[in-house]
């Protein structure tokens, strides 16, 4: 009798170890999937928000996902990146920090955007250009260094 307790708290033991797993693996997966989301944003403010706070929190792999595909936005973006490497700890930690404002907001036609923001650890106006390319708003980020739209 006292051999068939053991093993049957042994057998308790070993399916609520089992279950307890199980319940862990369901909530991490459905944590995983709700605070990640692939979904690309619908519209030219949504991405251009989305691009301001993913590079200010140094999330590159995120930003470069909105980024217009071509070879000058490619090169100009890795150089941002290698220039945000090179920063500081302190400074990372203070655009993390940073928030950020819209100043101005401009549809010039149903394909361009230019949005100007500043965030609070810099205070300096700049501004983007979100163009909508096969159905999908992305940064042309070319545009930060050309300025060739400014918003008046």
């Amino acid at each position: 009798m006292l051999h068939l307790k053991y093993i049957s708290k042994k057998l308790i033991s070993f399916y609520m170890t089992r279950f307890s797993l199980l319940i862990l693996s369901v909530v991490l997966l459905l944590s995983a999937c709700t605070n990640h989301s692939t979904e690309r944003p619908q519209t030219a403010i949504e991405t251009g928000r989305s691009f301001i706070r993913t590079c200010l929190d140094g999330e590159f792999e995120q930003a470069e996902k909105l980024l217009a595909k071509d070879s000058q936005n490619i090169q100009l973006f890795g150089s941002f990146k290698e220039y945000y490497h090179r920063m500081s700890d302190e400074q990372k930690k203070k655009y993390k920090q940073a928030d950020y404002q819209i100043n101005k907001y401009a549809d010039l036609n149903d394909s361009t955007t230019i949005i100007n923001y500043s965030n609070d650890y810099m205070n300096k106006p700049m501004e983007i250009k979100i163009i909508r390319q096969a159905n999908e708003w992305s940064v042309d980020f070319k545009y930060t260094y050309s300025g060739n739209l400014p918003i008046d």
